[in-house]
């Protein structure tokens, strides 16, 4: 229950930080001592959710606990609970600045502040835009985030993994300031080359 709890507390944080681009669209999990994975129903909204209303299943995806539909992606969570031992909560989230950052990403992230310092050795990219539906997509998304903090999305959003719930949404708020900032430091770069240029 108190896993549950957290759960809610940090899909309400990430509503509160803009993270929630509809509120519906996006999720959080935690993985349970014993295994079993809470997801919010789908279809609900980030800011909608209760401890009561989430939903547990196993490490194939099966329903054990809570009634409601779950989402198309949960298969992503599972192949990164599957591959990272150290992970226990995993946030995937579209918000405005990282989806820009996405589409147009160079390969290597402006850090400009704090917030970017977790970032530091490299963001990898999923370079399809398509939602993660399949196993064998959910495991080249997992591959690419190998042992780190996140992997970018393209045209899409971002994941990140912790090794709790907390960790798993400061490193999702973190990401989109990281974002923004990249952005924002990229567009002064090339005012400042065009000044020169004229």
């Amino acid at each position: 229950e108190a896993l549950k709890i957290k759960l809610e507390q940090a899909h309400r944080i990430l509503f509160m930080e803009g993270m929630a681009e509809d509120t519906t669209r996006g999720h959080i999990t935690a993985k349970a001592a014993d295994g079993t994975i809470y997801i919010k129903p789908w279809g609900m909204g980030f800011e909608e959710v209760r401890a009561g209303d989430l939903l547990g299943v196993d490490g194939d995806g099966k329903l054990r606990d809570g009634t409601g539909r779950l989402h198309s992606e949960l298969i992503l969570h599972l192949e990164i609970y599957r591959r990272r031992a150290d992970v226990f909560s995993i946030a995937h989230v579209h918000p405005f600045h990282a989806v820009l950052l996405s589409a147009q990403f160079p390969g290597e992230l402006h850090i400009v502040s704090q917030q970017g310092f977790h970032f530091g050795d490299g963001v990898p990219v999923y370079a399809s835009p398509d939602m993660i539906r399949t196993r064998e997509q959910a495991t080249e998304l997992a591959a690419l985030l190998a042992d780190g903090p996140v992997v970018l999305m393209r045209n899409h959003g971002f994941v990140t993994a912790g090794k709790t719930v907390a960790e798993a949404t400061i490193l999702a708020i973190d990401f989109e300031k990281a974002a923004k900032e990249h952005l924002t430091i990229s567009l002064y770069e090339k005012a400042a080359v065009m000044d020169r240029e004229q």
